[in-house]
């Protein structure tokens, strides 16, 4: 009986370190992809702030 429980601990053990892995690598892409997300979107800003000074400028 005390093998079946020390084998027990052991694979939960085991289960969860795998899902802790899982989680961690999942945290690293969703950072990845947020960053990548955030370059377009300040790459987007800049280009409509420049077309917007470009129509601004031509009105004038």
């Amino acid at each position: 009986m005390e093998k079946v429980k020390s084998e027990m601990v052991r694979v939960e053990r085991q289960m969860s370190e795998k899902l802790k892995e899982k989680v961690d690598l999942e945290i690293a892409r969703v950072a990845h992809e947020m960053k990548h997300k955030l370059k377009i979107a300040t790459v987007a800003m800049v280009v409509v702030g420049a077309i917007v000074g470009i129509w601004t400028s031509l009105r004038v």
